[in-house]
């Protein structure tokens, strides 16, 4: 494999140094728990402050809509308006997850992004940060139909884990590739560069839900008229917690 090309970051003070140490710790990392999600399905856990949680391609790559909220205070999650203004449309390695004010803090840090990025002229890359979900409403209005959606995947997340539907929100898309086209605004879709065996891992800055969808109708390259006739591969997806034994730095 070749090594990922440097991706554009915005400029602003960010001392990596602890991150880096928890990275050099991580043969001793200590595996708290570990599910391997069935193809196009939803589910939930919780990552305590400290802890890293991982998620890995195991047959092939998928969309992934992840929320992440504060269990404690479920008004606390993912701010994708805060996320693109302070570290731009892309998570990778070093990419802080923003949530909501009036903390206004990072809930995760990404640790590592695995995927190799691959060059098809677009500058589409895998890792989406201002994006959402689809549900039952759009379904109808532009398909006529209403199968399985994201939403349906991310309600079962949450309520494995105690919360209602209202606690979905903005979500991350993970294993997604995707670049705007910069006259019309519209979305560019290419097939997801990640490779069985590649995974994006996080560190919990504070306690954290997390419900993942692995999205029902493949990795975005199918068009919506062809869903109701094609064979869309869609794969399991494994999670990983750990235990770093390393207590996240106050805020």
């Amino acid at each position: 494999m070749t090594e990922p090309a440097p991706m554009e970051r915005r400029k602003h003070s960010f001392d990596t140094d602890f991150y880096e140490s928890v990275i050099s710790r991580r043969s001793s990392f200590k595996t708290v728990f570990e599910h391997e999600m069935p193809r196009g399905s939803g589910y939930g856990f919780r990552a305590d402050a400290g802890q890293v949680w991982r998620l890995t391609v195991v047959e092939g790559t998928n969309a992934l809509d992840v929320c992440v909220m504060n269990p404690d205070d479920p008004t606390e999650h993912y701010y994708p308006a805060a996320q693109i203004a302070l570290e731009g449309g892309r998570v990778t390695k070093f990419t802080r997850v923003w949530g909501t004010p009036p903390n206004s803090r990072p809930l995760c840090t990404c640790l590592a992004d695995t995927v190799r990025w691959h060059d098809n002229g677009d500058h589409a890359r895998d890792h989406l940060s201002h994006a959402a979900h689809c549900n039952a409403h759009h379904w109808m209005q532009y398909a006529g139909i209403h199968p399985r959606t994201c939403y349906d995947n991310l309600r079962a997340g949450m309520a494995m884990m105690g919360f209602g539907q209202r606690a979905v929100h903005d979500n991350l898309n993970l294993f997604y590739k995707v670049a705007i086209e910069p006259r019309s605004g519209d979305y560019v879709f290419g097939t997801s560069d990640a490779e069985p065996g590649d995974y994006i891992e996080f560190y919990a800055e504070i306690a954290q839900v997390v419900a993942i969808s692995i999205c029902p109708y493949g990795d975005g390259t199918v068009e919506p008229q062809e869903w109701s006739d094609a064979e869309i591969p869609v794969y399991p997806l494994r999670v990983t917690v750990f235990e770093s034994g390393i207590a996240p730095r106050s805020w």
